[in-house]
C-alpha cells in the first residue's frame, strides 16, 4: 500500500522543485523528506526523481505516478472532510443555480451547519463535475441515466414566452403555437434541453421556429428581448423581477404547458447521515406528497441541444 504522507512529499517535492524547499513547506527535517521518497521508490520498486545538483525533476515512471498521487491525496483530503460534515460541494445548471436554488443552499447551511460550496455552469458541465466527484451532488435541468447516480424530480418549472411590453404579445392573453412561426425566438442554448420541451409541447411547429442561440446565458437573452431583438422562452423563474417592473412580459400558448423537470441527481447508495443525503431531504421535503413517492427519473436521453 501507498503511504499517503509519502505521496504528499512526493508532490511537494515536485511542486517545490526540491527536497530542502519540499521539506520548509511541510515543516520536515530534510532528511525525513528523502528517506520518504527512498521508501515511496522502494514501495513501487521504481525510481520517481532525477536528483542532480540541487535540481530534481520526474522519471518516466515519476510522471506517471504524479496524477495518481494527487488523486490519492485530494481524495484523502476529501474523506476528512465528508467525514466531519463541515462542508458539501452541490453543482447547479446555471438558470437553476441563479433563479432557483440560492434560497435552499442559505437556508440548508443554517439549519445543518454544513457549509455549502456553490458551482453554477452549464449542464453538461455539471453533469462532467458530478461524474468526476467534483461535486457531490448536482442540481440539473436534464439527466442522461449515468450508471451509479439516482435522479429525483426536485420541481416541475414553467416556461414562459416573453416579449418586451411594447410587443402586439403583451396586449393578448395568450397565443396560438403558430403565432411564433412569425417571431425571431432567442436562445435554446446547446446543453439547456429547451429544443426538446419545445418539439414535445408544439411537435412539427418547433422544427420551424427561427432560432438565434449564442447569448450564453439567461440574462442576456432578457436583455436582447427588452432591446426588441425576438422573443424568448424561458423559465417563469427567470422573469420574475423584470416583469414585476414593466420591463418584459410574458404570454401563454394556448393549450400547451411548457415545463421544465428540474433533477435534484446523487450517487446511488448514499448514507443516510452523509451532508449529501441531508441535503437532499432538505430539498425534496418541500414536496407535495404525491411528487416525492418513488424516485421519479428526469431524463432527456444523452440529447445534449436544443
Amino acid at each position: 500500500m501507498i503511504n499517503l504522507n509519502h505521496a504528499n512529499t512526493f508532490l511537494a517535492v515536485i511542486e517545490e522543485r526540491g527536497f530542502r524547499a519540499a521539506a520548509r513547506r511541510l515543516g520536515l527535517a530534510a532528511s525525513t523528506v528523502v528517506e520518504h521518497i527512498d521508501q515511496l521508490e522502494a514501495d513501487l520498486a521504481a525510481s520517481l526523481l532525477v536528483r542532480d545538483r540541487g535540481n530534481v525533476t520526474l522519471t518516466d515512471r515519476g510522471q506517471l505516478l504524479e496524477p495518481l498521487a494527487r488523486a490519492l491525496v485530494n481524495t484523502a483530503i476529501r474523506c476528512r472532510t465528508i467525514v466531519r460534515e463541515t462542508t458539501i460541494r452541490v453543482a447547479a445548471a446555471s438558470n437553476v443555480g441563479v433563479y432557483l436554488l440560492q434560497p435552499k443552499l442559505a437556508s440548508f447551511a443554517a439549519e445543518s451547519g454544513v457549509a455549502v460550496e456553490p458551482w453554477i455552469g452549464s449542464n453538461p458541465e455539471v453533469a462532467a463535475r458530478l461524474q468526476t466527484g467534483a461535486a457531490d451532488v448536482a442540481i440539473m435541468e436534464w439527466w442522461d441515466n449515468h450508471s451509479g447516480f439516482e435522479a429525483t424530480t426536485w420541481r416541475k418549472e414553467p416556461l414562459v414566452v416573453i416579449a418586451p411590453p411594447h410587443h402586439p404579445f403583451a396586449r393578448r392573453g395568450s397565443i396560438l403555437p403558430e403565432d411564433l412561426l412569425n417571431e425571431t425566438v432567442l436562445g435554446g442554448e446547446a446543453g439547456t434541453g429547451t429544443g426538446r420541451i419545445l418539439r414535445r409541447a408544439l411537435g412539427a411547429i418547433a422544427d420551424r421556429l427561427v432560432v438565434r442561440t449564442g447569448y450564453g446565458s439567461t440574462e442576456a437573452i432578457k436583455r436582447a428581448v427588452r432591446a426588441g431583438h425576438g422573443i424568448s422562452i424561458v423559465l417563469a423563474a427567470a422573469v420574475e423581477d423584470e416583469v414585476a417592473s414593466d420591463l418584459l412580459a410574458t404570454v401563454g400558448i394556448s393549450s400547451v404547458a411548457l415545463e421544465k423537470e428540474i433533477a435534484f441527481v446523487a450517487p446511488r447508495g448514499l448514507q443516510p447521515r452523509h451532508p449529501a443525503s441531508r441535503f437532499a431531504r432538505h430539498l425534496l421535503d418541500e414536496l407535495p406528497p404525491t411528487q416525492r413517492s418513488g424516485r421519479e427519473l428526469a431524463t432527456a436521453g444523452t440529447e445534449q441541444s436544443r
